[in-house]
């Protein structure tokens, strides 16, 4: 018998029909598109939702576990569980009405199967551009040397967001950043969603495609203000390195400074007789002869 998962004791339900799956990779305009839906009153989800609501987090890495990954790739206590379906997307993603960007864009096959009457929308961007964005974003958390010992430690805050993500990229990538395999990755995700969902439920948007495409796809209007271009790039990019060099900080604090402390200790423990008469003579020795008042 399988042991009971997190998501079984979650009591949510969906409260709004889910309408739009937005299953473009990550960086092909994810953020744009998902401020348009916004804009026009749907309710996106992406990992904003997911950071903002840390205790959704287990429950996340559940379902990448239990559904992504082979039996033997998952903790031990994991390898039994059944996969996640509608019933345990409805409980994560109840509130909301459109999916994009990760981690709901790794369970592209299960969200069109659980919800086969939304509609899908494929952001898309050159191979040769996305490559270089993500290993000047994302990527980063798995090919710096600095963020890999932390994800493996367990240490700071950006430990389970990596935790989480890692497994992720396994499944689409096999953890490969770059080269023909991810290549090959990123253009079979766009095959597969091509071939799993009817045209008729299919737009493929472009970065400068706009609103009218989107709205005559969605039936809505199309607003008076400019389409939203966000720039991902400029502020991922300094996002990650301001992470990066808060890490050195939390490493320098929480690893080395512990560190040279108790190698000072152990060294002036050790060696305590020959500093003390060292400082006795050739420190403090002078200091007392200059302090002596002079003999009448």
């Amino acid at each position: 018998m399988a042991a009971p998962r997190l998501i079984d004791a979650d009591i949510r339900t969906r409260t709004k029909p889910m309408r739009v799956l937005v299953l473009g990779m990550p960086r092909t305009g994810t953020t744009s598109i998902s401020t348009a839906l916004r804009k026009l009153g749907y309710a996106p989800h992406n990992m904003r939702e997911v950071l903002i609501k840390p205790s959704e987090l287990p429950l996340w890495q559940e379902a990448i576990n239990t559904t992504l990954l082979p039996p033997n790739k998952r903790p031990a206590n994991q390898q039994n569980m059944p996969p996640y379906g509608k019933e345990e997307f409805d409980k994560l993603l109840g509130e909301y009405d459109v999916v994009t960007d990760l981690p709901g864009v790794a369970f592209s096959k299960e969200l069109v199967e659980a919800y086969p009457e939304a509609k899908v929308i494929l952001t898309n961007r050159k191979y040769e551009e996305w490559e270089t964005s993500m290993q000047n974003s994302i990527w980063q958390l798995f090919t710096w040397r600095l963020f890999v010992i932390c994800r493996i430690l367990g240490l700071s805050q950006l430990a389970p967001l990596m935790r989480l993500l890692h497994p992720i990229f396994y499944r689409l990538n096999g953890n490969r950043y770059g080269g023909p395999e991810a290549r090959e990755a990123y253009e079979s995700h766009y095959s597969t969603v091509r071939t799993i969902v009817p045209k008729e439920r299919l737009l493929e948007l472009g970065h400068d495609d706009g609103w009218e495409p989107l709205c005559k796809f969605l039936n809505r209007d199309i607003p008076k203000e400019k389409f939203p271009q966000m720039e991902e790039n400029k502020g991922m990019e300094t996002l990650m390195l301001k992470t990066w060099w808060g890490m050195v900080q939390y490493f320098l604090l929480m690893i080395l400074l512990p560190g040279a402390v108790t190698v000072v200790a152990v060294v002036l423990w050790y060696w305590q007789e020959p500093i003390l008469g060292f400082l006795e003579g050739e420190v403090l020795g002078p200091f007392k002869e200059f302090l002596k008042l002079p003999q009448n």
